[in-house]
């Protein structure tokens, strides 16, 4: 495939860069088909993984967009990215810093790690013995050993017995290491798989058995990256606004395809802008059954006439209710939706992605049947937590018009003027042309974002004179 073509030649770039740097990196496995499938994160281990964004930056060899410390296992968390094809390609590197650390314990230090490596293509890796033992605790701790997971373990046992022999002895007790190793001869993982949970708990004991003190600093500094997530979550809000007819669902999903790479998961709420977020997923559900049922309606009868939908059919409340459905709306976005959905979920590095927020309400008061003053709107808006990105789809009043009448080319004029107005005065707000090809459209969406990303990782990691806009222009 083009895109794994273009993934390889991403990671080889950086790879070499890192090398002619004189930066020591160790791949630690899965890499017999780099790269030409990369199918996952690629891990290895640095003397000094956190000078890595600043010998690609400086080397121009890659682009990094995102950049984390993860408690768990103490590493660094990178996410490079390229432009090919009007389309970003992504590699992302879990780099232990330093030494081989999982849940505050050391199972190997870096510098038994990186004194193994030998080469292989264009990388280093460790010798036979060393990767054995570091994979096996890394499938153990995950639960799991899936038959190539095995297989790849026997092959390498069978490059050095005693050495992985020798390795098993520092990890488990006499009799469990005598079954990994029996196991590996073998090729059958069956009994390994069936006692994995007590395994891992031996593992843990032995090793952190005469590591308790260096167990319990790095328990704290595990918890001070925690805090340090919890007040600047790695997350990242993008709006996206628009008339309808400006394609907000059909660009939003294209970006959330492609960009989910970058994010170790996403999140797209489509619905009400002023309902909160856990109830728009019943809300979805709702219209997708509808959906289905007027389908096989319209199977049922072709000839019928689809009924318009007119979003200002229903009056507007009076002046007591719609300041009481204002403060509802409020407290239901932030106590049922923010902080129990969307706010934990930046702090777990999602792409949230809204189509439609509270600006909705005061470009088509309206929609939300508001009869309120716009004033007090305003006020509550200020309350409402503010996306990192605010995009606007915008096009000609006509050409929207055209796509979706459901409301007459006055009312989509006026209110194309109100969301220019709004988002223009926003500091991180954007216009994108979405009279364009979709393609072209979801592009330079994605160019906004990938910038914005690249600039927050540049400042957090005090990257000097990155040059600003290198993916798109605003």
């Amino acid at each position: 495939m083009v895109e794994d073509v273009h993934k390889g030649e991403l990671l080889r770039d950086a790879l070499i860069a890192l090398q002619g740097a004189n930066h020591k990196l160790c791949v630690l496995h899965g890499y017999n088909d780099y790269p030409e499938h990369i199918r996952s994160d690629v891990d290895a281990i640095s003397a000094e993984a956190a000078q890595i964004p600043r010998v690609l930056f400086d080397s121009g060899a890659a682009e990094v967009v995102q950049a984390t410390q993860t408690e768990h296992t103490a590493a660094f968390w990178y996410v490079l990215c390229r432009w090919r094809d009007g389309k970003p390609v992504f590699v992302r590197l879990h780099v232990l810093d330093g030494d081989y650390r999982i849940n505050g314990r050391v199972f190997f230090r870096g510098e038994e790690l990186l004194e193994s490596r030998q080469p292989f293509k264009f990388f280093e890796v460790p010798s036979p013995d060393i990767e054995f033992a570091a994979y096996l605790v890394k499938r153990v701790v995950k639960g799991s050993i899936e038959e190539t997971q095995g297989e790849r373990l026997s092959e390498l046992y069978g490059e050095d017995p005693e050495g992985c022999k020798r390795h098993l002895s520092q990890l488990l007790p006499e009799a469990e290491a005598e079954l990994v190793a029996e196991a590996a001869r073998s090729g059958d993982w069956e009994a390994v798989r069936g006692r994995i949970e007590y395994l891992c708990q031996a593992m843990m004991r032995k090793v952190g058995h005469d590591q308790r003190l260096k167990v319990l600093l790095n328990r704290l500094d595990d918890f001070r990256k925690r805090v340090k997530r919890t007040l600047r979550p790695p997350g990242l809000l993008v709006a996206f606004l628009g008339v309808d007819g400006a394609g907000k669902s059909t660009v939003v999903t294209r970006v959330e395809q492609d960009l989910a790479p970058a994010f170790w998961s996403t999140k797209w709420y489509h619905g009400r802008a002023l309902a909160s977020p856990l109830r728009w997923t019943k809300q979805v559900r709702s219209r997708r059954q509808q959906r289905r049922l007027l389908k096989s309606a319209a199977e049922a009868n072709p000839h019928a006439v689809p009924l318009k939908r007119d979003p200002h059919s229903n009056p507007s409340r009076g002046l007591a209710l719609s300041l009481l459905k204002l403060g509802i709306w409020w407290s239901d976005f932030i106590f049922l939706g923010y902080l129990t959905e969307v706010y934990p979920s930046l702090r777990r590095f999602t792409l949230v992605l809204f189509d439609r927020y509270y600006h909705d309400l005061l470009v088509d008061p309206r929609r939300h049947r508001y009869g309120g003053p716009m004033w007090l709107a305003r006020l509550v808006g200020r309350l409402y937590p503010r996306p990192d990105l605010v995009i606007l789809l915008d096009a000609p009043a006509e050409v929207l018009h055209a796509r979706k009448q459901e409301v007459p080319l006055g009312e989509t004029a006026r209110q194309r003027e109100a969301y220019l107005e709004i988002v223009q005065s926003l500091p991180n707000g954007y216009v994108v042309d979405a009279s364009k090809p979709i393609p072209e459209v979801v592009a330079d969406a994605e160019k906004i974002i990938l910038d914005h990303l690249a600039a927050r990782t540049a400042r957090n990691l005090k990257l000097k004179g990155r040059k600003a806009l290198r993916f798109g222009q605003r």
